[in-house]
């Protein structure tokens, strides 16, 4: 990869015979293609995007900041998951990026539209998440779709998920090397969520990025007292 010293491997198991190995090769060579496009944004605007969603958060409340931060974003992101694409825009990117880490709520809406389709967690209940998670009824929503994501027989949708792993490896490659913590944060769960054995391996990277991320502290954890999603996930 040209001009960068990040590098985030984003393929995801799939079994098959020649046909479909010769598709995934294609489709692992689009992904490439779409990474090494990505140059480094300018660190003055992503600080200063940053800055402009603290000052909104004060000035308006986190509940309206997050949502008007998120509207259009989202459904960016939401629309390449539901079309099975991946070539999310540079400035979506960067906004979802400053968003995840300004506020861990978005963070978790992400992953819950990679793990759960359309029709399980709609828009308006991943704007409810990233608006309002604090709100009883949110905390039980988001407890519910969790747990829900787990259950036993459940068979995850691996193209949805590599599309998300793509975007979220293209944020981390995209913003401040700090602010790349919570990117892979979110693919190493992804990636524990599919039984990946890479899982550990995204969460160290998180952490190398800020020791303090706690949802790769817990990844790690897992992977460490080999804890597994409870669910029986047969991939390809």
């Amino acid at each position: 990869m040209s001009g960068h010293t990040r590098r985030y491997d984003d393929e995801t198991p799939i079994a098959g015979g020649t046909g479909r190995r010769r598709a995934r090769r294609r489709d692992d060579a689009e992904r490439m293609a779409f990474l090494d496009s990505i140059e480094p944004a300018d660190e003055g605007l992503i600080e200063e995007m940053g800055s402009r969603l603290r000052g909104d958060r004060r000035e308006r409340g986190p509940e309206r900041a997050n949502a008007a931060w998120m509207d259009g974003p989202l459904d960016d992101w939401l629309d390449r998951l539901d079309e099975h694409r991946f070539d999310l825009d540079e400035d979506v990117m960067a906004a979802l990026a400053v968003g995840m880490n300004e506020t861990l709520s978005i963070r978790d809406a992400l992953i819950l539209s990679m793990v759960l389709d359309g029709e399980e967690c709609d828009r308006d209940v991943m704007m409810d998440i990233i608006a309002r998670p604090h709100a009883p009824e949110v905390a039980a929503t988001v407890r519910d779709l969790m747990l829900g994501s787990l259950g036993e027989g459940r068979r995850p949708d691996m193209r949805r998920c590599r599309d998300g792993i793509t975007m979220l490896s293209g944020m981390g490659l995209l913003v401040p090397h700090r602010m790349s913590a919570q990117p892979l944060a979110s693919i190493a769960y992804i990636l524990w969520w599919l039984d990946d054995r890479r899982a550990p391996l995204y969460a160290l990277r998180s952490l190398e990025a800020d020791d303090t991320c706690s949802l790769a502290a817990l990844v790690l954890s897992a992977a460490d007292h080999d804890v597994h999603p409870s669910g029986c996930f047969e991939c390809g």
